[in-house]
């Protein structure tokens, strides 16, 4: 290699470097994908049947929250494998526990939820029964607790339903969540919170009820996302 070359090349790589970290400032500025919490793959249930873990689409691997848009904000749940199904459609659910600026919310769903979906006293939405279509997420706050002799139930009221995106190719999960219903302004603070299960995120069997003897997997986020704010 000629000395000009080299020259040329030590110079392209010394402005590449220097541009690098504008970009991922810009990319930050804008709201771009944050990867807020990562889980181990393999470790669904007592971690002995990762084979069940993926049938199911239960085991976690991935959080991120970052901007569809000016009005929407994606939370993208990340699994070490989905199913074109969503695993077991109606037995597989999936809560991501949050506060946005120090109001507590839930987002909880699955593939398809008829079980509780389509009429669910405890978060007040019932009667009348409705058809919570496929995909369903509903974004809960408001929530209390109430022992009864079983279990101990979590009780919320219900502030949006959402179509959430199942993606069996990327294994992912993308709940596209409107800016307004959760009470969000630029430069919000979206902290995750221990939510029912323990974890900030959990993936579990279910069927009206979750019981937290379950086999299950769940996430724990570490960082914060932050609304853009407006230029």
């Amino acid at each position: 290699m000629n000395k000009k070359l080299l020259v040329s090349l030590t110079a392209a790589v010394a402005v590449f470097a220097t541009l690098m970290p504008l970009g991922a400032a810009q990319a930050a500025k804008k709201g771009g994908p944050v990867v807020v919490g990562e889980d181990p793959a393999g470790d669904w249930g007592d971690g002995s049947n990762t084979a069940a873990g993926d049938a199911l689409g239960q085991d976690l691997v991935s959080a991120t929250i970052g901007m569809a848009d000016a009005k929407t904000v994606n939370f993208v749940i990340g699994l070490n494998s989905l199913p074109p199904t969503g695993g077991t459609p109606e037995a597989t659910r999936y809560t991501w526990d949050f506060s946005v600026d120090g109001t507590g919310l839930e987002l909880d769903g699955k593939f398809t939820n008829y079980s509780r979906g389509a009429c669910d006293p405890t978060a007040g939405s019932c009667p009348p029964p409705r058809d919570p279509g496929l995909q369903p997420f509903l974004l809960r706050g408001e929530c209390t607790t109430e022992a009864t002799p079983a279990m101990t139930l979590t009780l919320c009221q219900e502030l949006a339903k959402i179509q959430a995106i199942f993606d069996a190719d990327a294994a992912t999960i993308t709940i596209p969540v409107p800016v307004e219903a959760l009470g969000a302004k630029p430069g919000s603070k979206i902290v995750g919170m221990a939510g029912t299960f323990g974890g900030t995120i959990s993936a579990a069997p279910a069927a009206f009820f979750t019981r937290s003897d379950f086999p299950m997997d769940q996430l724990f986020t570490t960082k914060t996302f932050t609304l853009p704010k407006k230029k």
